[in-house]
């Protein structure tokens, strides 16, 4: 079976081939299962930015950087480098840097449609006696469909920030943080991870502040005025 990948390989007849040279996880590969198709793109993103950095390693060992001059005075190749090496890890550098901005805006529209929440949910019926719990934004989430354990409790939310524009409140007990829950392998350093990938996109947090189950919608945010994309203090449960 050959494998989905995203964009779709150029074929040999295209007068245009992709500028994407690292294979990117495909959309159909995941259907219905937009989720993990948002962490197959995270975890594709993690690779690049660690060859990323093995590349800038090997720029560093020899003394010089993406800008550094190759030739000397008088325009001859420099005799004090490794021309060759130098000159390879820069073409990778480019080439990964934009795999990376590829796959960023993948990502961003990935996370988009994985935490977007349906407007048609709005009057499903709850057996066993579970209610359903009123997020910010009008819809209706049934009760059976949270978490059993909270994942982080809001320790204190700075004023302004984009954690207190979404409605974030000290005390609020998060059950899902855009998909991350107590069951999640990464556990709390998940939260941070989807955060700094996240910038100016919508994540939805399910929350319950005393016996209310409460849906947010937060966009991190840098430049708001104080520390961090989120203005918030969390810690784990």
């Amino acid at each position: 079976m050959q494998e989905l990948v995203w964009p779709p390989p150029a074929s040999s007849s295209s007068s245009n081939p992709s500028t994407t040279t690292l294979p990117l996880p495909h959309p159909e590969a995941y259907e219905g299962e937009p989720r993990e198709y948002a962490r197959a793109l995270m975890q594709r993103k993690d690779d690049i930015e660690k060859e990323i950095e093995t590349l800038k390693d090997v720029l560093n060992s020899h003394g010089v950087t993406p800008q550094t001059q190759l030739v000397d005075n008088e325009g001859y190749p420099r005799g004090d480098i490794d021309i060759y090496a130098i000159r390879h890890a820069r073409a990778s550098l480019v080439r990964l840097q934009n795999d990376r901005n590829a796959v960023s805006d993948l990502l961003a529209m990935a996370l988009q449609g994985a935490f977007s929440r349906p407007s048609n949910s709005d009057s499903q019926s709850i057996p066993n006696g579970n209610l359903s719990h009123t997020g910010t934004n009008g819809h209706v989430l049934p009760a059976e469909q949270w978490p059993e354990k909270p994942i982080a409790k809001v320790n204190s939310v700075a004023p302004s920030s984009p954690a207190s524009q979404a409605g974030l409140q000290p005390n609020d007990l998060i059950f899902d943080f855009a998909g991350v829950t107590h069951n999640s392998q990464g556990g709390i350093q998940d939260i941070g991870s989807i955060v700094s990938r996240s910038e100016g996109v919508s994540l939805r947090l399910l929350i319950l502040r005393g016996e209310q189950r409460i849906t947010l919608n937060l966009i991190p945010r840098n430049g708001w005025g104080g520390r961090g994309s989120l203005g918030c203090h969390i810690l784990p449960v």
